[in-house]
C-alpha cells in the first residue's frame, strides 16, 4: 500500500522544488519533464496517506467511466479486435501501454512492459527495448530498490550502445535515450544522497544537451548539480553551475529556473558575508516569487525568509525591515501545509534571538530542527542556535547537550561522508575503467573495421592490377604479333613489288619496244601501257618508295596525285614509327580505292591530322554513299587499327556522299 501510495504521489506531484528547502531541487528529473517528485520518506508517505486515498478513489471511478485515457482505451480494444496489431505495430502498442498505465496501474503497467520487453527481440526493436527497460528501472527506484534500479538503467545503457552499433537509428535518437538514460541514473544516485555518482551521470548527460541546445535540460541538470556541490560544501563549482542554470535559463525564458538557481546562489553569497551579490539575488528572487505567490505558495515563505536574512547581515542590519519579512513568511507557514518550514523557523529565531528575546527565540529554534535520529546534517546550525539560547537563558547543561549534539552531527556527518564519498569513488572507478574499456573494445572494432576495408581494398587493387597486367599483356601479345605480321607483309610485299618492277615491268617495256615498229598493232599497244600502268599501280601499292624515302605524308600526297579527283590536306607536326605509318597508308589506299570503285565519287579529300593524344585519318568523297559498312576492306581496316586500339567513325547518306574518319590513340 504504501509503495503504491508513493508510486501515485510520485506521479501526481510536479517535481520544481517546492518549501524552503532547496536540497530538494536535486531531486527533479534532468530531462525537463516536470511531473515526478519523490516521496522518499515513510513519515511523509503516511501523512499523505488519506489525500492518496482519496485520489485512488477518483482515479478509480473516472477508469470505471472510461475517462482515464483514450490512448490506452482505444489500443487495448485494437488489441482485442479481429485484426490486432502485429510485428512492429504491436511492439509500440506495447510500449505505449506500458507508458499510459504507469501512473494508474503498476500491474497493468509491469504486465505490458514485459510483453514489450520480450517483443523487442522477436522484432529486434533496440529503441523500445531501452525506453521499457529505462521504465522498468523508474517503477524500482520509485520503490526505493536503488540497485536493481541502477543495475536496469545499465542496461539500458548498453542496448542504446547497441543502437548506436547497429547503424538503423538517427544519431539525435541514439543521444536522446542516452541522455535519458544518464540523467535517470544521476537522479538515483541523487536520492541515495551519493552525490559524486549522481553529479558524474548528470555531467555525461550535459555535453548532449548542449550538441543539441536543449537549453531547459541544461539549466536543471546545472542547478542539480550545484545543489550537490553546495550540500558537498563546494561554494566556487556550486556557484559555478548555480550561474550556468541562470544563464540558461535567460536562454530558455524560464523565469522559475531562473528563481530557483538565484536561491542557491544567496546561500552562497550569505555564507560568504558577500552583502552585495546576496541583495541582488535575493531581490531578483522576491521580484519573481512575490507577484507569484499564490503560483508558487511554498517557495514564497522561503525567500521571505531570505529577504530577512540579508536585512541581518553583518554592517547592513535593518530589524525592522527584516521584522516585516519574517512575520508574513511566519503567517503563510502556518496556514500553509508543506513539508519543511525548517528555514522560516531559523530565520524568525535569529530575528528574535537579535531582539534578545530568548524564550520566543527558543520556541522557533526548536521548532527549525529534528530531534533524535531522524536529525541530520542540515540541523546543525539549529543546535548551535539551541546552545546559544540555552546559554543566554543560564541553562548550561541544555547548552552543553546541544553544543555535543552540534558536534555529533558534524562528526557523524564527516565519518559517513568520508566513508560514502570513498564508496563512491570506487564505484566512480569502476565505472569509469568499465567505459574506458568499452571505448577501447569499440576503438578496437573500428580499428579492425579499418583494417578489414583496407585488406578488402588492398586485394580488389591486388585483383585489379593482376587483371590490367594480364589485359596488358595480352595487348602487348597481340601488338607485337601484328608488328610481325605487318613486318613480314611488308618485305613480302617488297620483294613482290621488286620483281614486280624490275622483272615483269622491264619484260612488259621491251615488249612494247618490239611490238611498236607495228602500225597495225595500236590495240595491242594500248593494252600493254594498260598492263603497265596497273602494274605500276599495284607495285606502289604493295611498297610504295616514297613511303620508305619521304614518309607517310608524303606517300600520301603522291598517292592522291595519282588518283584522278583526289586532294591531300595534313594538319599537325606528323611524327610516327613506320608500322604505324604502314598501317595508315594501307587504310587510306583502301578508302581511296572504294570510294573510287564502288560509289563513284569524282572528287575524294584526304586529311591526315595528329594532336598531342591521337592521330586522325579522314577520307571523304561525294559519292553515292554507302551501304552498311560491313563490307570486307572495311573489315581488313578494322582489322588493322584493332592492335593499335583504332576507331572507326562512317558518316554516309545516300548520294549524299560519305566520310570516314579513323582515330588511333597515341
Amino acid at each position: 500500500m504504501i509503495i503504491c501510495a508513493k508510486l501515485l504521489i510520485l506521479s501526481l506531484l510536479p517535481a520544481t522544488p517546492k518549501g524552503g528547502n532547496t536540497a530538494n531541487a536535486t531531486k527533479f528529473h534532468p530531462l525537463g519533464w516536470r511531473i515526478w517528485r519523490e516521496m522518499c520518506n515513510f513519515v511523509a508517505v503516511m501523512k499523505y496517506l488519506y489525500l492518496t486515498l482519496c485520489l485512488f478513489a477518483c482515479l478509480s471511478a473516472l477508469a470505471y467511466n472510461d475517462h482515464r485515457n483514450a490512448r490506452i482505451d482505444s489500443l487495448e480494444a485494437a488489441l482485442k479486435s479481429n485484426h490486432p496489431p502485429k510485428g512492429d505495430d504491436l511492439l509500440f502498442a506495447y510500449d505505449e501501454l506500458m507508458r499510459g498505465w504507469l501512473p494508474y496501474d503498476g500491474k497493468k503497467a509491469e504486465y505490458y512492459g514485459r510483453k514489450a520487453l520480450a517483443l523487442s527481440y522477436q522484432q529486434d526493436g533496440l529503441n523500445v527495448r531501452q525506453n521499457i527497460l529505462r521504465l522498468f528501472a523508474q517503477m524500482h527506484y520509485a520503490r526505493e530498490e536503488h540497485d536493481e534500479a541502477i543495475r536496469l538503467f545499465q542496461w539500458a545503457l548498453a542496448v542504446v550502445d547497441t543502437m548506436e552499433q547497429s547503424g538503423r537509428y538517427k544519431q539525435m535518437d541514439i543521444d536522446d535515450a542516452r541522455s535519458c538514460t544518464y540523467g535517470a541514473i544521476g537522479n538515483d544516485y541523487n536520492i541515495q544522497d551519493k552525490h559524486h555518482l549522481a553529479i558524474h551521470y548528470y555531467q555525461l548527460a550535459l555535453p548532449i544537451f548542449e550538441k543539441y541546445n536543449w537549453t531547459e535540460s541544461q539549466t536543471i541538470l546545472y542547478h542539480n548539480i550545484g545543489e550537490l556541490y553546495l550540500t558537498m560544501g563546494n561554494l566556487q563549482e556550486a556557484e559555478r553551475n548555480y550561474l550556468m542554470a541562470v544563464k540558461k535559463s535567460e536562454a530558455s525564458g524560464d523565469s522559475l529556473m531562473m528563481a530557483i538557481a538565484r536561491k542557491g546562489l544567496f546561500k552562497i553569497y550569505t555564507r560568504q558575508d558577500d552583502y552585495k551579490q546576496a541583495k541582488a539575488t535575493a531581490e531578483k528572487c522576491y521580484a519573481y516569487y512575490h507577484p507569484h505567490r499564490t503560483e508558487e505558495p511554498e517557495d514564497y515563505p522561503v525567500v521571505l525568509a531570505a529577504m530577512t536574512r540579508l536585512n541581518m547581515m553583518n554592517g547592513h542590519e535593518n530589524l525592522t525591515v527584516a521584522k516585516t519579512y519574517i512575520q508574513e513568511a511566519l503567517t503563510l507557514a502556518d496556514s500553509l501545509r508543506f513539508e519543511d518550514k525548517s528555514d522560516v523557523y531559523a530565520a524568525a529565531c535569529e530575528v528574535a534571538m537579535a531582539e534578545q528575546r530568548w524564550q520566543e527565540a527558543l520556541e522557533y529554534a526548536l521548532k527549525s530542527v529534528r530531534h533524535d535520529s531522524a536529525a541530520t546534517i542540515a540541523d546543525k546550525d539549529g543546535y548551535m542556535l539551541l546552545a546559544e539560547i540555552y546559554a543566554e537563558l543560564g541553562d548550561k547543561t541544555k547548552a552543553r547537550e546541544y553544543m555535543n549534539k552540534a558536534h555529533d552531527l558534524m562528526n557523524r556527518y564527516a565519518t559517513d561522508h568520508y566513508q560514502s564519498g570513498l564508496s563512491q569513488m570506487e564505484v566512480l572507478y569502476e565505472t569509469v575503467k568499465k567505459e574506458a574499456r568499452i571505448a577501447q573494445l569499440a576503438s578496437e572494432q573500428r580499428l579492425w573495421r579499418w583494417l578489414l576495408c583496407l585488406a578488402v581494398a588492398l586485394l580488389a587493387a591486388a585483383v585489379a592490377l593482376m587483371v590490367y597486367l594480364h589485359l596488358a599483356h595480352r595487348r602487348q601479345k597481340a601488338l607485337l604479333a601484328a608488328k610481325v605480321a605487318l613486318e613480314t607483309e611488308a618485305k613480302e610485299r617488297h620483294i613482290l613489288a621488286r620483281e614486280l618492277h624490275d622483272s615483269l615491268g622491264g619484260m612488259l617495256s621491251l615488249l612494247r619496244l618490239k611490238i611498236g615498229g607495228n602500225a597495225s598493232k595500236d590495240e595491242t599497244l594500248r593494252l600493254l601501257d594498260t598492263t603497265h600502268t596497273e602494274l605500276r599501280r599495284i607495285s606502289h601499292h604493295l611498297m610504295p618508295e616514297e613511303l620508305l624515302r619521304g614518309g607517310l605524308v608524303s606517300a600520301l600526297r603522291d598517292f592522291a596525285r595519282s588518283v584522278p579527283g583526289a586532294a591531300f590536306q595534313t594538319y599537325g607536326d606528323i611524327r610516327l614509327s613506320k608500322e604505324w605509318e604502314l598501317t595508315l597508308y594501307r587504310c587510306a589506299y583502301e578508302l581511296v580505292n572504294n570510294a573510287m570503285k564502288y560509289a563513284e565519287a569524282t572528287h575524294i579529300d584526304v586529311q591526315l591530322m595528329q594532336t598531342a593524344h591521337e592521330v586522325t585519318l579522314t577520307v571523304s568523297d561525294n559519292g553515292k554513299g554507302m551501304g552498311d559498312g560491313n563490307g570486307m576492306g572495311l573489315q581488313n581496316i578494322r582489322e588493322r587499327i584493332e592492335p593499335y586500339h583504332g576507331t572507326l567513325r562512317i558518316v554516309s547518306g545516300e548520294n549524299e556522299g560519305t566520310e570516314i574518319n579513323l582515330t588511333l590513340p597515341l
